[in-house]
């Protein structure tokens, strides 16, 4: 008699996780190229089983609105961003302040990337549903600025979440205008600059007269 070991037991049902993984996978990136090619409107459920060899319900069973495809790509940005954060913590030399810096920086470049698709969502204002639907403040940006006042870069008489809100709230503004202007004006340093009037504030030191 053969004896089934508890890994051998849970082997099927891994080989059917990383099947289900893929194909969500395939279906998400099916989705995200017809959307930028021929519009997010336009773009049906038949249109993206059909890229992606599949039924129509299997696309429907992995994503049940349309606007789910734009979510879960969202979410996909901020978790590159929480991967970047886990080695940023571990950088030595490094502060809060350039760990942001760097976590705006690699927002900007996957926009750049994706500009077609990023345009085609938030003139068709799917992007803002996308952000009221779960996608909000990435963590990476709270761990960073916790992070900050752990070691005394950051004030810690301010609430963490309540800065790391400010910073993506500015950048989802600086998106956004960009966005509408066709890409006119450089988004990473946008960011970046909004980034330091944020950490520097944007008065004088009291007492010092400003044109002095």
């Amino acid at each position: 008699m053969t004896s089934t070991t508890p890994q051998d037991a849970g082997a099927p049902q891994d080989r059917r996780e990383r099947r289900r993984s893929a194909t969500r996978e395939r279906l998400l990136t099916a989705a995200l190229e017809l959307f930028a090619a021929q519009g997010y409107a336009a773009t049906t459920y038949e249109h993206i089983a059909e890229r992606a060899d599949v039924g129509r319900q299997t696309a429907f069973n992995h994503f049940r609105r349309k606007e789910d495809f734009v979510t879960a790509w969202v979410r996909g940005r901020h978790e590159q961003l929480d991967r970047q954060d886990e080695a940023d913590a571990s950088t030595a030399g490094k502060t809060a302040v350039e760990a942001l810096a760097d976590e705006l920086r690699a927002l900007a470049e996957l926009n750049e990337r994706d500009y077609a698709l990023a345009k085609e969502l938030h003139d068709g204002g799917v992007l803002h549903t996308a952000f009221g639907h779960g996608t909000t403040t990435p963590p990476a940006i709270g761990s960073a600025v916790t992070r900050g006042q752990r070691r005394g870069e950051i004030r810690r008489d301010l609430d963490a979440a309540t800065l790391a809100d400010m910073i993506f709230d500015g950048y989802v503004t600086a998106l956004s205008r960009w966005l509408r202007s066709d890409g006119a004006f450089p988004l990473a340093e946008t960011l970046l600059a909004r980034l330091t009037v944020l950490a520097t504030g944007f008065t004088t030191p009291a007492g010092r007269n400003a044109t002095a």
